[in-house]
């Protein structure tokens, strides 16, 4: 077992300068999202989610897509509020999870194509882990005095925060053996989850992030034993047991029904990469001399580290299905107008005619090569537009329709098409129908 502090010897020590540890530029660990089925230590299994595979399980995207169907602009009373309403969308953590964050912030405030209704809010406090985001059963003080005081500092209250992205761990976790250490922090993002509940009264999604690479640790900062490899590659196991453990049924994080003591839980970006030895999954990689500042203990990054964390979450919330629905642009979020309203000033009705169930949707042959038909059981006039998407939640193909004549054929060519598992979305008048079918 290894010890949180270290010797005071060492951190008092003036003949020693401290710095990042360039020279550690990978550990020999297996990223979760390269390991896939393979285990780590020959028992515990990789891949983000359960089974080794990286890809949401499709009851567990199921929910997650209707809750996020469920998402509309709130004010500050929780009402909802098509003119002036908000979807807020808060980063949490300490100053590693802020710092990145900030850089987010700016994208989306600059980004087009983005919900016009939702905001992007730091609510990250610096050196605080979750062992203190989850003292509120003792006084309060860290959510009440701390964290809302910035939503409201953006005439936004906790009532509108619907979305929460986390990155955090817990310096009270001392003891540094697997599976204890993850064990403990997955133990802890599942008490803050009712924590969640009861400060932000309309949260329904929380992603959570692990650490990136720690082999850069600074010996001469405190806790340091924390973030040096292996510790910094644990963290990454407990987010994906504790999202695991809502999956199988962990009653503590139901999300749904009478019992609900959690929001739906899944991976935000994952951004852990053995130093320089690039993911074989995404190509990620992290360069110590560019990505991380030379005095802020392998665990602070530069401005191009912090810059390439944000372009992950970026790309990660365009892309993720359960993101999309509410960060992007659509027909139902424009002006946060209560009759919505396309870009040519068309006005969509909301009837019965506007939502098909995935039953009601034929697709055929499935598998397929790429080529197929879909029909649907009913006719809709007005705005319609059916997308596909794989299993990164890249748009492999789009197309507009001003009507659906129902039992018609609508046929749909993937170009160059690989194998895999795709995803139909039809959306009548912002009212979105998914339909998985898989590509041999």
């Amino acid at each position: 077992m290894r010890s949180l502090a270290l010797a005071a010897a060492i951190l008092v020590t003036p003949s020693l300068k401290a710095q990042v540890q360039c020279d550690n530029d990978t550990s020999n660990f297996v990223s979760l999202v390269d390991l896939q089925t393979g285990y780590y230590l020959g028992l515990y299994q990789g891949g983000l989610y359960p089974g080794g595979s990286n890809f949401l399980p499709a009851s567990h995207r199921a929910d997650g897509l209707a809750i996020a169907k469920a998402i509309k602009p709130l004010d500050t009373l929780g009402n909802v509020d098509w003119e002036n309403g908000k979807v807020i969308f808060a980063g949490m953590g300490a100053s590693t999870a802020g710092n990145s964050w900030n850089h987010f912030v700016d994208i989306v405030d600059t980004a087009s194509g983005l919900n016009p209704c939702m905001r992007a809010i730091n609510a990250c406090l610096g050196a605080k882990g979750l062992d203190i985001m989850i003292d509120t059963a003792v006084n309060g003080w860290y959510w009440y005095d701390e964290i809302l005081p910035k939503i409201e500092y953006y005439n936004s209250s906790r009532y509108q925060v619907q979305v929460a992205w986390i990155k955090s761990a817990s310096k009270a976790d001392t003891i540094l053996e697997f599976p204890l250490f993850p064990n403990a922090i997955a133990d802890k993002y599942e008490a803050l989850m009712p924590i969640l509940l009861d400060t932000f009264p309309n949260i329904k999604l929380v992603f959570i992030s692990g650490f990136f690479y720690g082999g850069y640790a600074d010996p001469l900062k405190e806790f340091y034993d924390v973030v040096v490899e292996p510790g910094s590659y644990w963290t990454n196991f407990a987010v994906k047991w504790v999202i695991e453990r809502q999956i199988t049924g962990d009653p503590d994080l139901a999300f749904k029904g009478p019992g609900r003591r959690s929001p739906w839980i899944a991976w935000g970006p994952h951004v852990w990469a053995d130093g320089m030895r690039a993911n074989e999954w995404d190509g990620l990689q992290w360069n110590c001399e560019d990505d991380f500042a030379w005095d802020g203990g392998g665990y602070h990054l530069t401005n191009t580290g912090k810059k390439k964390e944000a372009d992950l979450l970026f790309t990660w919330a365009k892309t993720n299905p359960v993101t999309r629905r509410w960060f992007l642009d659509g027909p139902q979020w424009n002006s946060c107008d209560p009759d919505g309203r396309l870009a040519n000033g068309q006005m969509l009705s909301y009837g019965d005619d506007n939502y098909v169930t995935a039953e009601e949707v034929m697709l055929y042959p499935s598998p397929n090569d790429g080529t197929f038909s879909i029909k649907l059981a009913k006719s809709h006039t007005g705005y319609a537009e059916v997308t596909v998407v794989n299993n990164m939640g890249q748009q492999v193909y789009r197309s507009t329709y001003d009507s659906f004549i129902a039992n018609k054929n609508i046929n749909i060519r993937l170009e160059d098409a690989t194998p895999g598992i795709y995803f139909l979305n039809i959306n009548l008048d912002g009212n979105i129908t998914t339909k998985e079918f898989v590509v041999k």
